[in-house]
């Protein structure tokens, strides 16, 4: 934005609002171990201004069929055509075949016991799987996740389903919570699992698309992927045990909260015969659209988390082949990023692989657009969900004002959501254990059917 002549307070002010959120947003998964670097120029080039929100994405419109393509499909190999595979064991479970078995999103490609020590205490059973679902381009990809099953015989109807999406990671495949990334213990979810589990719920924990999986690029915060991969992930739960019912939960943290608001976006076109009851997005991440030009534009405090916008640009590049990371990146941004694949999130600093900083990061000039619009369009605001939200927001959580602004604007577009702050809680693991009870507690009265009390009050 530019002015002439005397600046107004107002326009100052909000642009400087918007900044500050938006400073705040980056610095959140930073917490979580993203490099640091200094900064202290602005590229040269011509001036940028974030896009504006695009109308909400349709599901309709941006839904594939829910069946493949035959030349996508074939006989398989490695886990065969209908039938599911148990080999390769170690780590050529993660092997994708090069033909994926069957014609359906959520069809089991193959399976085995999950690692014991990320597993969800108490469940009977917990199988690691490989399955079929939609890639960004609609057309089909191999994903794994986890499915870990109660104890005893599943009730009339089946055992209901909590879908729990994880936070930020990484972006290489061997930073899925299923490999090398941290699983449930580290992340403040184990103790909440469990509880399901206990309580009679089949438990599923989609690795998403690109993380697990070898040889598949990770489409970071693409809102339509990490709900295709899981919803799809529990129709393969489906498939492996026929105990597991059609009524579906679906949670989660940080990264975890944006993919289970899209995946209530996109359930009733996507996966109809699912029954979806509610959502709850635990601290979802929001507001990251502005990070890239706060960046290139030498933003002291922007650039101290360039390992975030590392992420971002890979992330944006794997959903949208239109956006080449190459074209924005300079020689040395460039080479960061291709480190960041391989790098999962706490690494760099460990490993001496500390980002450049953002006077070095972009290409100067670079056009930043098209990479802006496809954060913008990935937006939590766009999500128009038929079901109730519970968000559960940690106050000294910089995303905290953000994502009040964001329970707000959901109850104004006709949404049912909860918003419950939790003073004392900042963005990390603690702010998924501490409100798990009351999780817990607000998805059990979903499934009994009863209303829901508190729903958007501003």
């Amino acid at each position: 934005m530019r002015s002439t002549g005397k600046a107004r307070t107002g326009v100052v002010g909000r642009r400087t609002l918007r900044h500050a959120a938006a400073l705040a947003v980056v610095g959140v998964l930073a917490a979580a171990g993203c490099g640091r670097s200094g900064v202290d120029r602005v590229p040269e080039g011509g001036r940028f201004r974030p896009a504006a929100a695009p109308a909400p994405p349709s599901a309709t419109q941006a839904t594939p069929p829910t069946s493949a393509a035959p030349s996508e499909s074939g006989n398989g190999t490695g886990a065969g055509a209908g039938s599911i595979g148990t080999e390769p064991e170690a780590e050529g479970f993660f092997d994708a075949p090069e033909q994926l078995p069957g014609d359906k999103p959520g069809g089991l490609v193959r399976e085995r016991p999950a690692a014991s020590d990320k597993a969800v205490a108490g469940a009977a059973k917990e199988q690691l799987v490989m399955y079929r679902t939609t890639g960004p381009d609609g057309k089909p990809v191999a994903a794994t996740g986890t499915v870990a099953l109660p104890a005893g015989p599943a009730p009339e109807g089946g055992w209901p389903v909590v879908a729990w999406d994880h936070g930020t990671t990484g972006i290489g495949a061997t930073c899925a919570p299923t490999r090398e990334g941290s699983g449930p213990s580290e992340q403040g979810s184990a103790e909440m699992l469990a509880e399901f589990v206990k309580r009679g719920y089949a438990v599923v924990q989609p690795d998403y698309i690109g993380m697990g999986v070898n040889g598949v690029k990770h489409p970071y915060l693409d809102g339509k992927s990490a709900a295709y991969a899981t919803l799809d992930l529990v129709r393969a739960a489906r498939e492996l045990d026929t105990g597991v019912g059609k009524t579906v939960f679906v949670a989660g943290h940080s990264q975890g909260g944006h993919a289970a608001l899209w995946s209530a976006h996109y359930a009733p076109e996507y996966a109809p015969e699912l029954e979806l009851k509610g959502v709850v997005a635990i601290a979802p991440a929001n507001g990251f659209h502005f990070v890239p030009f706060l960046a290139a534009q030498g933003d002291p405090a922007a650039g101290e988390y360039i390992g975030i916008v590392l992420l971002l640009v890979n992330g944006a590049g794997a959903a949208d082949p239109a956006i080449k990371p190459e074209d924005l990146l300079s020689e040395a941004g460039a080479a960061a990023a291709e480190k960041a694949w391989t790098t999962c999130v706490g690494a760099q600093g460990a490993q001496g692989q500390q980002p450049p900083s953002s006077a070095e990061l972009f290409k100067a000039g670079a056009d930043l657009s098209p990479l802006t619009q496809r954060l913008v369009s990935n937006s939590p605001d766009l999500v128009r969900t038929p079901v109730p939200v519970l968000m559960p927001q940690g106050g000294k959580d910089p995303l905290s004002a953000q994502n009040q602004a964001l329970a707000q604007s959901m109850c104004q577009a006709g949404g049912s959501v909860v918003y419950k702050p939790y003073p004392d809680l900042a963005h990390d693991a603690a702010e998924v254990s501490t409100p798990a009870p009351d999780v817990v507690a607000w998805i059990e009265a979903r499934k009994a059917g009863t209303p829901v009390e508190g729903a958007c009050a501003s």
